[in-house]
């Protein structure tokens, strides 16, 4: 996977953090969802000590993780805009 990929998806989710309050202040089961992959992006992250090699699989998970939460900000998005 390439990293560049990974960094730049992260730093697009960073700057999702500021928002989401207020895009999931109806949506209580969306924000914990997120929360939780939030958790595990960060396990991820503390996983790549550098000691160990995933064969990419590790980056892979990561940003898939990152792209689940595009989807529950999306899916906070469409019910918002349809209530």
């Amino acid at each position: 996977m390439n990293k560049m990929l990974v960094i730049a998806v992260g730093a697009a989710v960073l700057g999702f953090g500021s928002v989401a309050l207020a895009q999931f202040e109806s949506h209580p089961h969306l924000m914990a969802a997120h929360e939780k992959i939030e958790a595990a992006v960060q396990e991820l992250r503390t996983a790549n000590d550098g000691k160990k090699e995933y064969g990419g699989h590790r980056d892979r998970a990561e940003a898939l993780l990152i792209q689940a939460q595009g989807e529950i900000k999306a899916a906070a998005e469409f019910a918002n805009s349809h209530h």
